[in-house]
């Protein structure tokens, strides 16, 4: 089992919270990442890619998680 394995994304049609706060419904093309044993989500490629470019300085950084 790979290391992404080891966290299954969600249901499609399944409610998550983006790395900014926001509530959406999981589908395929949603933005996403992995990084330190979880799974990220975002509302666009945009933030997607600052994320994966430097994640400690990220939208994340002014955030908490939903969990």
């Amino acid at each position: 089992m790979s290391e992404q394995e080891s966290e299954t994304l969600p249901k499609v049609g399944g409610q998550i919270y983006t790395a900014c706060g926001t509530s959406e419904k999981f589908i395929e093309s949603t933005p996403r990442a992995y990084h330190d044993g979880k799974w990220y989500f975002f509302c666009t490629p945009a933030c997607q890619v600052e994320f994966i470019q430097d994640p400690a300085n990220s939208c994340l950084t002014s955030h908490t998680s939903h969990e």
